[in-house]
């Protein structure tokens, strides 16, 4: 049995594992860092390299310990028994002595990043056991490399974490359970994987446009331990889906299509207008899921038009995520709207 961790930081944990800037971890107050059942479980969960895999980057990690020990300090009433632990500040001396790479090489590095869905709400029965046993994603990603090899795929952006969030919810899951889903544009394939390990869809198969994309999707459901049920391959709009699957001369079926912040550009809506239309002619697809961050409501609103023209039906989804404040998994900014749609026709 599972030794029970401290509740006070497990919000911090998930967002130090997602690699959220520092100014937004959520520090527990003075007197509960104190505490050291705190302390051991913050070493633990956070800095112990034997006992959490994967772990950030020794310069994020250096950083944030930095903050967590001067909290700490700043809290030391009695120095007879008020106590900092010895592993955190000796985890802290081998942080700072470890070689970093260039600040270059860093924002170009692939680093494991570990995102925590959501708990349920306090009165859904597997809520404790999700305390006990969050439902993590790990995923390969360059958050520093905003546009490369032609692509913006190598970080999870706000769009799919918004999305992840709403699949998390009874609701959102009930659109993928027992489905076959494919997802477009998956980038680091954060949705894709999710859906494939805790969703209990049929199958997953998460496509998008560059090789090295879907190496590192590959790798991830590997660290994730997917098996069949999840598969990655490239797809290009406007080709054929076919040599994806199926074999020779049969196109593969789904069920549900996903996909997150794809249209930032208005040049692409045609070719997205246009797959959608082949997937609902050609592969059995029911309906689609997008997601999108409302950057430019212009091109978002052409979007909207376009499935219009297509005789596409499209609602929006009564889906709103948490206040960042509020956010207990999948942590993302909320100061863009984000919205969902379904489009089916």
């Amino acid at each position: 049995m599972s030794t029970p961790q401290p509740k006070p930081i497990n919000r911090l944990v998930a967002q130090y594992l997602q690699q959220l800037e520092t100014p937004s971890l959520s520090l527990p107050d003075g007197p509960t860092l104190i505490n050291p059942a705190v302390q051991r479980a913050i070493y633990t969960r956070m800095f112990d390299e034997s006992a959490t895999w994967p772990l950030p980057p020794v310069h994020y990690r250096a950083r944030v310990l930095k903050m967590i020990l001067s909290r700490i300090e700043g809290s030391v009433v009695d120095p007879e028994e008020d106590e900092i632990s010895d592993d955190l500040t000796e985890a802290y001396s081998t942080l700072i002595c470890t070689p970093k790479p260039s600040s270059i090489q860093q924002a170009q590095q692939l680093t494991y990043v570990t995102y925590t869905a959501p708990s349920p709400s306090p009165s859904s029965p597997a809520h404790t056991d999700s305390e006990s046993h969050p439902r993590t994603i790990i995923t390969s990603e360059s958050r520093g490399l905003i546009l490369a090899s032609g692509t913006t795929g190598f970080r999870t952006w706000e769009a799919a974490l918004h999305l992840g969030t709403y699949l998390s919810t009874p609701a959102g899951a009930g659109l993928v359970a027992g489905k076959r889903v494919l997802e477009l544009g998956a980038g680091t394939g954060f949705l894709s994987m999710f859906c494939a390990k805790y969703l209990q869809p049929e199958s997953v198969l998460a496509t998008d446009m560059e090789p090295a994309l879907i190496d590192g999707m590959v790798d991830s459901a590997g660290r994730n331990e997917l098996g069949e049920r999840f598969g990655a391959g490239i797809w290009e709009w406007g080709t054929e889906l076919r040599r994806l699957g199926g074999g020779e001369g049969k196109k593969p079926e789904f069920d549900v299509v996903v996909g997150a912040d794809l249209i930032y550009d208005t040049d692409l809506i045609p070719l997205l207008i246009n797959t959608l239309d082949d997937l609902f002619t050609n592969y059995k697809v029911r309906e689609f899921i997008i997601s999108a961050t409302l950057r430019n409501e212009k091109t978002f609103n052409a979007f909207l038009d376009a499935c219009q023209s297509a005789n596409f039906k499209t609602e929006r989804l009564p889906f709103d995520s948490p206040a960042e404040s509020e956010q207990l998994g999948f942590f993302h900014s909320t100061r863009i709207p984000i919205s969902t749609y379904r489009v089916w026709r």
